[in-house]
């Protein structure tokens, strides 16, 4: 429970061969939004790409700290990946330029930010990001999320998206509810 950003830097760290898939952080507090977004954030000099996980469990994590770009920048390492691009040669010195697609594999399968301040926006790039691999979604009191940003995220998914946990939303109405 007492772990840090620098946990996460850590883990950034080892994970130079890109294995790690699950995630499970829930409950820890002491986690800011900058250790966060860094540890999601690409082409950081001296770390390894971000994982291309599959399972994320930011539940009940500081709810100030699984924000909107916390989540935006989970879902986009989730489902892209870099790989080396052409040479550039910049002042005499030869780099490589990486170049970013879609992975293969595709993006979170299981998702859990209950208690955070996720928003409809988040809903929309798992829509565009994860509409495909998506099978499970834990928004538990994440009073951000409206009937608009859950069901168009539950549209643009196929019958793969199996579980939606939404207890504790009293702003979800009968409109998602009876309509999907």
């Amino acid at each position: 429970m007492n772990l840090t950003d620098e946990t996460l830097s850590l883990i950034r760290q080892y994970n130079v061969k890109g294995k790690l898939k699950s995630l499970r952080l829930n409950g820890i507090k002491n986690f800011t939004s900058a250790g966060l977004e860094t540890f999601f954030t690409f082409n950081i000099k001296g770390l390894p790409n971000p994982p291309a996980l599959r399972t994320l469990d930011l539940s009940e994590c500081d709810y100030d700290s699984v924000n909107e770009q916390v989540i935006e920048y989970a879902i986009t390492s989730s489902a892209l990946k870099q790989t080396l691009g052409e040479k550039v040669v910049d002042e005499g010195v030869d780099t490589i330029k990486r170049k970013t697609d879609l992975s293969v594999m595709g993006g979170l399968v299981s998702l859990d930010v209950s208690g955070s301040s996720v928003n409809d926006k988040n809903m929309e790039q798992l829509a565009a990001l994860c509409s495909k691999t998506l099978m499970e979604l834990k928004l538990n009191f994440c009073p951000l999320v409206s009937d608009s940003g859950l069901g168009y995220l539950v549209d643009k998914c196929g019958r793969q998206l199996t579980t939606i946990e939404i207890w504790g939303n009293a702003q979800v109405s009968n409109k998602f509810l009876d309509g999907h």
